[in-house]
């Protein structure tokens, strides 16, 4: 395709202003007379690859016709290259120094390094609305903390700080968070987890995890001090309710989320740790608390709450307890083992050990004396033991005297009175066995066996080494009953709280199969903790008035204290599971998998530190490399030819311009990461070599055929192919910016930097070198031996040649180089050109190409979505195992409907709320606990208010209220429940207002299931403050929270409306989440039925775990596409610019669309997926296929003479090059095989691997055949039909008795000082600086 071509120069008539101009600044620059015969016999086989000028001066004179304009933007790059390289050469020292001096300032930033760890800022996408929704619940507190600011301000008060009242919800991001996780495998092949063994195995390591402790400040920290416990329930003013809010701090247990809580083992971790021990006294005076230790294991709260309420006014915690379905705790749940000495009396397979002990003991006395079973006698240690709490208990109940006076009189009388096994400590079977399982008797306790608890403990232990036995004294009804674990842990698990903690199936069993529709085997357990946030440690420490950590400096106490005893106890927790002898037992198998938030992050800290041994590897390869391939042999040492020193120089310096580089990305603020660590250095080593390596090839050739400015000659002729490739190189990674992954965003805006400096090395520094390399081959000195001397094969320099004659004769013949059979060079002048002019291969190749393209487009269609977070971690570490368990067991993921309460009238809309969340329900991947969905706080606040509206209605009934102010009236000496008395508060309240005049009786709080909306919010702040825990439970997370508020049975006022709610959420499950497919399916339907609903006037948006990391693969094909067009696109712009050929871009982007199809392909059917990774890959492989594209077709475009002379033309100027490119760049990569990451081995050795050699085949293969069949013509057609086009007349004869443009076309020059032989080729006013440039340095 010809932009612009002409013939003679009368045909076009007269040029115009803007072509006079053009010319004027582009032509006339370079004068034949100064180049050598060799030279000018190149020039004639490719005039506008050698000189563009020279080329324009010859259609300007009529000897041929061509693409003026391509040729003018050519001579405009040449004559700046040129300038360059001559000035480089002649200042080859200064630019080097003031180089590296301007690249080591830049070495600064690596200072300030930060390796970014934290997943979700690697690769969670941002920008977006999912940008938006994360930073939504900020936004809208900074809001309300900027209006409040504002209305202090007009106020002219001060801003209070507002104190955080109860302790924050933990936050899970599906890699930690708040939440730490332990998963179980199993131990060998085949295992089924749902059997004791597994399930003791499990709470033994609950227990263990308990019992971790870390030592910091003085004081030693376990998991009782920083994980997450829930505010206890509120209690009627009153000095036994002090006792009991003390109390239930004291016993209220971190949340776990178990299998294990199926049954009464599930207790044994809750603690307390310590246990309590309240005495006798206590224990007498509330007879249903156990005697001795208190703990879960033994503690019924309902019974004792029920007891204590008999005595005392408690409130609503009775209320409370019934809505949450505490009953007895885990006392009414089977024991994993029957035959576990704790297990209470109350579980459903509790095994009487007194009665088998009898028994046994017939059966083994008859036996004769050398065969019976001798038992452990355990000593039965009568104890009293008496706590600090218990003390406070007393005093507050009866006050210090009175507390006296009993303990005086109690030593009064009999003071062995009381029963032995009154005094008994729990972990004594008397406490045992008389502690639990009574808690609601208050008749006297019955005698105790005292063979039963002395041989008791030790006849269980015989039973459970000697299973098979059982049978000899006991009947089949008698023996020990194991549970059926599959029937009881179908459906899921539930906490202490039945109704309120309810653990789906999904969440804590895995690899489950089923039969008639009951668990048959499993193959997982997971267990769930959670941790508080620093500040609530810091809170629940500072406020600790029991002194639990006596050698804490309490002044200095503070926040970030708390936050390094969390992280540490984390770190201690996970080092312990990681060594854990479960998991040393049989090698390469793992059973516990833990995960705390500091796992990942310390792993990817590790591991994204830059290896240096690799690193060091790697670059001593490309350096062996380099060398074997520019070394050159005369005698036993290097020729003076050889450029080792130089290519070994390079390499270093190409390293050492990545080095610079990093430092300058940090310096812009880009973090490292393990892209960055594990990957960047290698490839832009490996791409940096290549343009190298065309600089040597060119340079061997120019040092030959050249006599003067060889550097300006050499940057002028291969300049634009290196300018060509690197650009379109630091194109490919920009556009990489379209994904909006930020671990990748850095990836390639490092990348691009390092090549953007790499081509400031090629462009400036590297010929500086080739400038000083110069001067030894002029001088004759070997390479790498600069005091030996060696034979001169090439010309000398002219200020050593005394006359135009004698330089003439020195350089006459066409240089051609060295090609053994053996060497590539051989190889392809022997072999390779030949073979491709033949029809035969042609077709072949073809056909090949045609047959990669159908399987690249069937790969493509076959590739699927995905990227496990697995492999974004180091292959065999733990962090790694765990998330290849969870992700293989558990498809389970928290969700929640965030309410953007902004916009939205949530009192009025809370018939569309209940349609919003039906709808989000109705989705096959939520899961309903028998149909229903998981309550949230609406339902239960409704349930609450309904509750108190049946308690106000039957009091009314009775008399109990004045109906004008709602206050409390006696009746028969009983006031209304106290459930009653807070549902009067709020009937009476709405807004700011208290009226009970017409309210009271006459209206419900809830009436057909919408709560009142003028009350709505003095509901909210009722519910919050005395249903505290439910709050909790249901998740909410309210902002801003309601205000405080406490009922007062004497001051009947409004109850605080809170504020207008701006945001909350609503809690789901989901499940079948097994993969990435699946997971863009659920995101797409949720986030349809949220876009519905947001259209309807329901602000909303959905958050988790799935939406945060897999958002990104909705628009991932859209983002890829994009990015694929906008560097096609660049690519496509800058070919055309620098060679301004449309027709040749074309066919480069029609080869480099062939490349991108046959790797997408290659990934799809080796199944590499497609995630942003892959993307990044193929985006950057239009860059890269440019590399193995652009220096044959510029060639091709250059070269004159028939189809097949320019085709092997071309091959011999770019096939060593680009081949030697290619194998620096796989070398560049191959070091990657050896990164800890699977990713980095997946997804950049492997692809990068095959995009070398798919870039290999179709730039040295594909590319010649189809040019050879619909190349472009060339730049510069000569006019007399010849296939050699001579270089013009020297500029002194073009313009000898000429007009300005005359026949020749030049513009004549003013030499009035200068000998027209002397015009410089460089710059019209240094002619004479840059003769002897050579020479002079």
């Amino acid at each position: 395709m010809k932009v612009h071509s002409e013939g003679a120069p009368g045909g076009g008539g007269e040029p115009g202003f803007l072509r006079r101009f053009v010319e004027s600044r582009l032509i006339g620059n370079f004068d034949s007379e100064h180049f050598s015969e060799p030279w000018k016999k190149k020039f004639s086989h490719a005039p506008t690859w050698c000189d563009a000028d020279m080329s324009l001066q010859q259609i300007n004179r009529g000897k041929a016709h061509g693409n003026r304009i391509a040729l003018y933007a050519r001579a405009f790059f040449q004559l700046w290259l040129y300038r360059i390289g001559c000035f480089v050469q002649r200042w080859a020292w200064s630019t080097i120094l003031l180089s590296m001096i301007l690249y080591t300032l830049c070495l600064g930033g690596l200072q300030h390094v930060v390796i970014e760890t934290d997943l979700v800022k690697l690769w969670v996408s941002e920008g977006g609305r999912l940008n938006e929704e994360m930073n939504y619940l900020s936004s809208v507190q900074n809001m309300a903390h900027r209006t409040k600011r504002e209305a202090a301000n007009a106020a002219g008060k001060p801003v209070k700080a507002e104190s955080r009242r109860g302790p924050e919800l933990p936050k899970e991001n599906g890699l930690g968070g708040g939440f730490q996780v332990v998963i179980q495998t199993p131990s060998f092949e085949g295992e089924n987890v749902l059997t004791k063994e597994a399930l003791q195995r499990h709470t033994k390591l609950m227990q263990e995890i308990a019992s971790y402790q870390v030592e910091m400040f003085d004081e030693k920290w376990t998991l009782s001090d920083i994980c997450f416990k829930p505010p206890g329930p509120s209690f009627n003013s009153g000095p036994l309710a002090a006792i009991m809010s003390k109390l239930l701090d004291k016993i209220i247990p971190c949340i776990w989320i178990t299998p294990v809580d199926c049954y009464w083992d599930g207790a044994k971790a809750l603690g307390p740790d310590p246990p309590l021990n309240l005495g006798p006294e206590v224990s007498s005076f509330i007879s249903s608390l156990p005697q001795g230790n208190v703990t879960w294991k033994n503690l019924n709260p309902t019974s004792v709450i029920k007891e204590v309420g008999q005595l005392f006014d408690l409130g609503p915690i009775g209320n409370f307890f019934e809505r949450a379905g505490i009953d007895g705790a885990y006392l009414d749940r089977p024991c994993i083992d029957p035959l576990d000495d704790e297990c209470p009396k109350s579980s459903p397979n509790y095994f009487d050990r007194c009665t088998a002990l009898k028994k046994f003991n017939e059966w083994n006395l008859a036996k004769p004396m050398s065969d019976q079973i001798r038992l452990e006698r355990k000593a039965i240690v009568k104890e009293e033991a008496k706590t600090d709490i218990a003390e406070n208990i007393l005093n507050d109940i009866f006050g210090k005297k009175r507390r006296k006076r009993q303990a005086s009189e109690n030593a009064t009388k009999a003071p062995n009175g009381k029963k032995d096994e009154d005094y008994y400590a729990y972990e004594d079977d008397a406490d045992y066995l008389d502690g639990i399982g009574n808690s609601t008797s208050t008749s006297k306790k019955e005698p105790i066996d005292t063979s039963c608890l002395e041989y008791g403990t030790s006849l269980l232990k015989w039973m459970r080494e000697n299973p098979s036995r059982h049978g000899e004294f006991l009947t089949k009804e008698e023996m020990p009953k194991d549970p059926n674990y599959g029937d009881i842990m179908t459906g899921g698990c539930k906490g202490f709280g039945k109704k309120i903690m309810e653990w789906p199936e999904d969440l804590i069993i895995g690899g489950i199969e089923r039969e008639d529709g009951k668990l048959k085997s499993a193959e997982a357990l997971q267990s769930v903790f959670l941790v508080s946030s620093p500040y609530d440690v810091f809170a629940r420490v500072q406020q600790d008035k029991s002194d639990t950590h006596p050698n804490l400096n309490k002044k200095q106490w503070s926040p970030y204290m708390a936050e390094q005893i969390i992280v540490a106890w984390q770190r201690n927790f996970t080092r312990k599971l990681y060594g854990h002898e479960a998991n040393k037992a049989v090698e390469g198998t793992r059973v516990f998998h833990p995960l705390a938030s500091t796992s990942i992050a310390d792993m990817l800290e590790e591991f994204s530190q830059f290896n240096y041994m690799i690193i060091v590897i790697g670059y001593v390869l490309m350096v062996i490399y380099a060398a074997f391939t520019q070394g050159r042999f005369q005698g036993w040492w290097l020729a003076i030819q050889s450029n080792v020193a130089l290519a070994v120089s390079g390499v270093i310096l190409v390293t050492f311009s990545s080095i610079c580089g990093l430092g300058f990305a940090t310096h812009l603020g880009i973090n490292f990461n393990a892209a960055t660590t594990q990957v960047v250095p290698f490839l832009s080593l490996g791409l940096g070599i290549d343009d190298m390596f065309l600089l040597l090839h060119n340079y061997d050739e120019i040092i030959n055929i050249c006599k003067k400015n060889e550097i300006g000659i050499l940057l002028k002729e291969t300049g634009m192919s290196v300018m060509l490739t690197s650009i379109n190189n630091i194109l490919a990674f920009i556009s990489g910016y379209v994904l909006p992954i930020p671990a990748l965003r850095s990836f390639c805006s490092q990348t691009a930097i390092l090549l953007l400096f790499n081509l400031i090395f090629l462009m400036f520094i590297f010929p500086a070198m080739i400038g000083i390399d110069l001067r030894r081959q002029r001088r004759g000195q070997r390479d790498m031996a600069y005091c030996s001397k060696g034979a001169k094969t090439i010309p000398k320099a002219e200020s050593a040649i005394n006359s135009k004659a004698a330089l003439a004769e020195t350089v006459t013949e066409e240089f051609e180089r060295h090609a053994p059979w053996y060497t590539v060079n051989g190889f392809l002048k022997n072999i390779y050109i030949p073979a491709l002019k033949k029809p035969i291969v042609k077709t072949i190749i073809l056909g090949g190409t045609a047959a990669a393209v159908c399987f690249g487009l069937y790969g493509m269609y076959t590739s699927t979505l995905g990227l496990e977070l697995a492999d974004v971690l180091p292959e065999h570490t733990p962090p790694a195992a765990f998330l290849r368990a969870r992700e293989k067991y558990f498809s389970f993921y928290p969700m929640f409907a965030v309410l953007k309460g902004k916009d939205i009238d949530i009192p009025n809309q809370q018939q569309i709320i209940e349609e919003y969340r039906a709808q989000l329900g109705a989705s096959k991947f939520m899961i309903k606990a028998d149909g229903n969905l998981q309550p949230y706080w609406m339902s239960m606040l409704r349930v609450w208010l309904k509750s108190l509206d049946v308690a106000l209605e039957k009091d009314l009934a009775a008399g109990k209220f004045d109906l004008t102010n709602g206050n409390p009236v006696k009746v028969n000496g009983e006031k209304p429940t106290p459930e009653a008395m807070i549902a009067a508060r709020l009937v009476c309240s709405f807004g700011d207002t208290y009226n009970c005049d017409g309210r009271l009786g006459k209206i419900k709080m809830v009436e057909n299931e919408i709560i009142r909306p003028e009350a709505f919010y003095n509901y909210l702040t009722a519910w919050y403050n005395i249903d505290n825990m439910m709050y909790y439970v249901s998740q909410a997370s309210f902002f801003p929270l309601p205000p405080g508020w406490e009922y007062n049975e004497k001051v009947a006022k409004v109850v605080p409306a809170s504020s207008k709610l701006l945001y909350s959420q609503m809690p789901f499950y989901q499940n079948d989440l097994v993969d990435t497919p699946a997971i863009v399916k659920m995101i797409e339907e949720i986030r349809a039925t949220c876009e519905e609903y947001t259209d309807r006037g329901l602000p909303n948006y959905p958050n988790g775990i799935a939406f945060t990391f897999w958002e990104q693969y909705l628009s991932l094909r859209l983002n890829l596409f994009m990015a694929i067009v906008i560097i096609a696109a660049a690519v496509f712009t800058v070919i055309s610019i620098l060679m301004f050929n449309p027709w040749a871009a074309s066919l480069i982007m029609c080869i480099v669309i062939i490349t991108t199809i046959e790797l997408g392909g290659f990934m799809g059917l080796m199944g590499i997926k497609m995630n942003p990774i892959s993307a990044v890959t193929l985006i950057c492989a239009v860059g890269i296929g440019v590399e193995f594209t652009a220096h044959v077709e510029l060639a091709f475009l250059t070269a004159l003479g028939t189809v097949n002379e320019r085709l092997e033309s071309c091959l011999q100027h770019m096939f060593v090059p680009v081949y030697h490119g290619a194998i620096s760049t796989f070398l560049g990569v191959v070091m990657l095989v050896f990164s800890e990451f699977d990713f980095v081995v997946k997804y950049f050795f492997s692809t990068m691997t095959v995009l070398v050699g798919l870039g290999v085949f179709n730039g040295l293969c594909v590319l010649p055949v189809i040019l050879t069949l619909i190349g472009p013509d060339p730049e510069l057609v000569p006019s007399d039909g010849t296939s050699r086009l001579s270089p013009p007349p020297p500029l002194r004869e073009q313009q000898s008795g000429k007009d300005i443009f005359g026949e020749s076309g030049v513009k004549r020059r003013n030499n009035k000082n200068k000998n027209s032989s002397d015009v410089e080729m460089s710059s019209r006013s240094r002619s004479d600086d840059n003769s002897n440039n050579t020479d002079n340095q």
